[in-house]
């Protein structure tokens, strides 16, 4: 069952039919704010009837060759595997060159194309660049007045809108990175019993994180970062909470909101009057208060996430991770002492000047957390290191996977033993993800035999393998695992993508090595 929470216009008289899509179920298209709020947006287009499609959706009130445009939502890399089952099941093309006057124009937005769409640029018509806000009403005012012109008399059109890239016109003409404002919040649009977070009202207090550590493809592509007036927050709870008794505030910064205290007090108030189960996308262990546990115990939830990153002092000042053990150990006492079951402590293996000494801290810091939470749920979770486009360290190599493998069986094998939960990376499909998010040219000829092959790891693997050898990809592991250029000055695939000075990279990046 669906509640919209929007007035939808009525009698419309649409002169374009649109679907807008998520590369997943239902269940996980319907928790995801940023999805939802396009939805809403392109709903309330006089001109538009849009339609929600998911890799799930069985009938449709469209058909396809009644469409316009298919848009997608293309938040990770491995989306595309989707992506491309999606327009298979409906029979279009997977290559932009393949389409026919007939075919609906084929794009897509989200974190993955903005930091690079070099590998995907085959696959789609156009590709909207940053947030989605101000490009998208443009793209469709463009689409409407161009509805009976052809496939490149819109895209020309498409390929003058600041924040549009146009695969097919190259990549001399630099595209910016379209940055909307946050003086309105972003909300839940549509409550929904099939959401992964069923009836969950999730509210977006602030975009970005000052932190900018090193790694964070988060905190560098939503620069500048942006904070909702606390007065429209509290609005939004008002909102919400006549609605559905679940609210979870959203953001990579959400405790350094300036009055991330008020709204907790707020909300605790209206705890006092009906139960309010309140959650938490994540918390910062420099900034997790005793008010802060309070009110989620008060609120219901009985876990939360911090991330350390790394486990030395070290290596933290490195990646611009400003943490130091005695901040981590108060957190961790904090959440238990005031309520909490148990907490998710994030870490990475694999980063840019790491020794076995800093894997051994990590290994003596969880030992350290566990001898001082006796009884507390404690789970630690590991990634490797990806170098991702668009941050200080998109220059530097990746880690040798059987490295990597050797440094979490260590890990494992001595934090196990004392009670602690491990829940590693797949170390083989982050050496795929680091392929897909920092490769140099298309891919798509490469993606496709993978889809041919089962598109599971070992298709991934196989198919690069077999491509290697008739010498139309490099090596494997030598590909993904050198840095991008020995040379900072040297010009980058996606520098046709503006996101942030390259200055400030290069600077960071010399000041982190320099730390080191």
């Amino acid at each position: 069952m669906e509640k919209f929470l929007y007035e939808r216009l009525k009698n419309k008289n649409p002169k374009i039919n649109v679907w807008f899509a998520f590369p997943a179920p239902e269940s996980l298209g319907m928790s995801s704010l940023g999805y939802l709020s396009i939805f809403k947006q392109i709903d309330l287009m006089e001109d538009v009837f849009v339609e929600r499609i998911f890799s799930d959706t069985k009938i449709t009130a469209a058909n396809p060759e009644n469409l316009s445009v298919i848009g997608f939502s293309n938040s990770f890399e491995i989306d595309i595997l989707t992506i491309l089952k999606m327009l298979s099941k409906y029979n279009i093309p997977p290559l932009s060159k393949d389409r026919s006057e007939d075919c609906p124009l084929i794009f897509a937005g989200g974190p993955v194309l903005t930091a690079n769409p070099i590998p995907f640029e085959e696959f789609y018509d156009f590709i909207s660049i940053g947030d989605a806000k101000t490009t998208f009403d443009n793209i469709f005012k463009v689409l409407v007045e161009k509805k009976d012109e052809s496939r490149e008399a819109k895209l020309q059109a498409l390929s003058e809108i600041e924040g549009v890239w146009v695969p097919k016109y190259g990549k001399e003409k630099p595209v910016k990175k379209i940055t909307d404002t946050l003086e309105e919040p972003l909300y839940t649009p549509i409550l929904s019993d099939k959401s992964y977070f069923k009836d969950t009202f999730i509210i977006e207090i602030e975009r970005g994180c000052p932190k900018t550590c090193n790694f964070c493809i988060a905190s560098w592509l939503n620069l500048p970062v942006r904070y909702t007036p606390l007065e429209k927050i509290i609005g939004a709870i008002d909102f919400g909470l006549q609605h559905t008794r679940k609210i979870a505030l959203l953001g990579a910064y959400v405790a350094g909101h300036p009055d991330f205290d008020k709204i907790l007090e707020y909300i605790r108030e209206k705890n006092k009057t009906a139960p309010v189960e309140l959650t938490l996308s994540s918390l910062r262990a420099d900034l997790t208060s005793e008010n802060v546990i309070k009110t989620l115990v008060e609120c219901g939830q009985k876990t939360a996430t911090i991330a350390v990153e790394a486990g030395s002092e070290r290596l933290r000042r490195v990646i611009n991770k400003d943490l130091t053990d005695e901040q981590i150990l108060k957190t961790v006492e904090t959440a238990r002492l005031y309520g909490l079951k148990g907490l998710k402590i994030y870490a990475m293996v694999g980063l840019p000047t790491e020794t076995n000494e800093d894997i051994d801290a990590l290994i003596n810091l969880m030992k350290r957390i566990k001898a001082t939470n006796k009884g507390f749920e404690l789970t630690l979770s590991v990634s490797s290191f990806i170098p991702k486009a668009h941050t200080p360290f998109q220059w530097s190599k990746k880690a040798d996977s059987k490295e990597l493998d050797v440094k979490l069986a260590h890990l494992k094998n001595q934090i196990s033993k004392i009670g602690i939960n491990v829940r590693p990376t797949s170390i083989e499909w982050d050496l795929i993800q680091s392929i897909l998010s920092r490769a140099s040219f298309s891919l798509a000829s490469y993606i496709l035999k993978v889809i041919e092959n089962g598109g599971n790891l070992g298709a991934f693997k196989q198919t690069w393998r077999k491509m290697a050898k008739s010498g139309i990809l490099p090596e494997l592991n030598s590909y993904a695992a050198q840095p991008i250029s020995e040379n900072p000055d040297s010009k980058l695939p996606w520098e046709f993508i503006c996101v942030t000075d390259k200055e400030i990279l290069k600077k960071r990046l010399n000041d982190a090595l320099k730390s080191s």
